[in-house]
């Protein structure tokens, strides 16, 4: 099948849309992990963009590897953290569809007449992927680069002659970007060099530049390991690989069994949302040929294989973004199988349920519409119930922009409101909605711990971050206002 459309304008109505899709979401506040890098964020500002304080604080960087925060700072100080992060969350998302584009013509040999597009359609629209241009998350940002070192590594080996050295060089350049981002980044120091290590025959084929290439890496990889060194023993200024934020605390703490099975639940979950009716495609023999099997066994087989002692991966879609290439890559390959007439028709059936789910899991009147639908597919593996479709949080929106009209509406002007127990990752979420003018200045706000909540006030207001009643009785008559809001006389 023929794409009507081709690359650059599909990329270019893509990037549209997901302009649209931040535009119509842009009144819902940040919830989860996007005030962590709100307050990171907000740090970095208040110690004059110099990021290397903050990396030191565990209690400023929340253990979050620092080039996200620190990146997003200036728009933050300008636009606030909600529009600020999700500006960069947006780019971020942009660059994710360049990195596509990149992938599919740098594996264009191993696609059919037509596939960059069809590539670029089947990675690109899906829900999890629409929901990074307004997350106000760096997956996106870290998907790119993860694609992007991966592509480089091929164009060395499809081209070891001139031009493979500086290859080499940006692919070192982006994976430590890449590690700056996102801890994560460190399982390309295994795919890459395992990479080029299977294709070593095109590498020594006559007319390539082995020997250069072979120092090169092992410069360039030397000088990362270095780096990470220095990161793990605390001595480098930008980079410090310790604590749960940034995964490090958490990985290889758990079951490994159970981690690894919630691995492939997930890859599983991912795969069907995103693809769905393409998968058919895989069915046909075209779409396993050789040339997919080092790109699936030394990107995707080992991304895999690293996530799977992380006990948290089983509910986080986004950690999967930079498999979507490369699961593009065999189905498109495959689809080339079918007939003309078949293949359309899937085509089209994969469109329309593709764009569905995008609707339904990033427009809030659609998912309002919806939800009842949806599937309940929450699990209690490591303590705490959680959704394997927990990365689609259209409903944390909803459920935090309600608890914030509640108290617009509800509390008077010069009214005293106690925060009670608002602690994730300690005190991220503390000043984001203040500063954002998402709870109003003549509110006066206070952050306490109800182990010592003491309030001395004849009339207070009171929200519980838990979602359950405080014991708020013996300081007066309490009044339940809904969705965690209370006034004591």
């Amino acid at each position: 099948m023929r794409f009507s459309i081709r690359p650059i304008p599909l990329l270019a109505l893509l990037v549209v849309l997901g302009a649209a899709v931040v535009l119509a979401n842009r009144r819902w506040p940040l919830v989860r992990n996007s005030l962590v890098y709100a307050s990171a964020s907000q740090h970095v500002i208040e110690h004059g963009y110099d990021p290397r304080a903050v990396v030191a604080d565990s209690k400023l960087s929340y253990d979050k590897p620092i080039l996200y925060a620190w990146v997003s700072a200036p728009l933050v100080r300008a636009l606030g953290s909600h529009d600020g992060l999700r500006i960069t969350s947006f780019l971020g998302t942009v660059a994710y569809l360049l990195a596509l584009f990149y992938f599919a013509r740098t594996f264009r040999a191993a696609l059919p007449e037509g596939g960059e597009s069809a590539l670029l359609w089947l990675a690109s629209v899906g829900p999890c992927v629409f929901y990074q241009f307004w997350s106000a998350h760096p997956d996106g940002w870290f998907a790119a680069l993860v694609i992007t070192a991966w592509s480089l590594a091929h164009r060395v080996v499809l081209e070891p002659g001139r031009g493979a050295v500086r290859r080499i060089l940006l692919a070192g350049v982006v994976i430590y970007f890449a590690i700056l981002l996102k801890n994560y980044g460190l399982v390309l120091l295994l795919s890459v060099p395992l990479y080029l290590l299977w294709n070593v025959r095109a590498l020594r084929a006559p007319g390539a530049e082995f020997r250069a290439i072979l120092g090169a890496a092992l410069a360039v990889f030397s000088v990362i390991g270095v780096l990470v060194v220095l990161a793990w023993t605390g001595h480098h200024p930008l980079s410090r690989l310790e604590g749960e934020g940034g995964g490090v605390g958490q990985y290889g703490n758990g079951v490994l069994w159970m981690s690894a099975r919630g691995t492939w639940v997930q890859v599983g979950i991912a795969v069907l949302v995103q693809f769905h009716v393409a998968l058919v495609f895989a069915l046909r023999r075209p779409a396993w040929g050789r040339a997919v099997i080092a790109p699936l066994a030394c990107f995707g087989g080992v991304y895999i294989a690293g996530l799977m002692p992380f006990p948290t991966t089983f509910y986080n879609m986004r950690y999967f973004l930079p498999l979507f290439p490369l699961v593009a890559l065999v189905l498109v390959r495959g689809a080339a199988a079918f007939g003309q007439g078949a293949r359309a028709v899937l085509y089209a059936a994969h469109a329309v349920l593709a764009a569905a789910l995008v609707v339904v899991f990033n427009f809030a009147p659609a998912y309002r519409a919806a939800e009842p639908s949806l599937p309940d597919l929450t699990v209690n593996w490591i303590g705490t119930p959680l959704s394997l479709l927990d990365n689609l949080r259209m409903r944390l929106h909803l459920d935090q922009q309600a608890v914030l009209d509640t108290i617009d509406r509800e509390v008077p002007a010069g009214a005293l409101l106690y925060m009670l127990d608002v602690v994730y990752y300690g005190d991220a979420q503390q000043g984001v909605f203040e500063r954002d003018g998402r709870i109003r200045a003549d509110i006066r706000v206070r952050y306490v711990s109800s182990r010592s909540f003491e309030p001395a006030e004849p009339t207070f207001y009171v929200y519980s971050y838990p979602a359950r009643r405080p014991a708020l009785d013996r300081f007066g008559q309490v009044t339940e206002l809904g969705n965690s809001l209370y006034r004591v006389e």
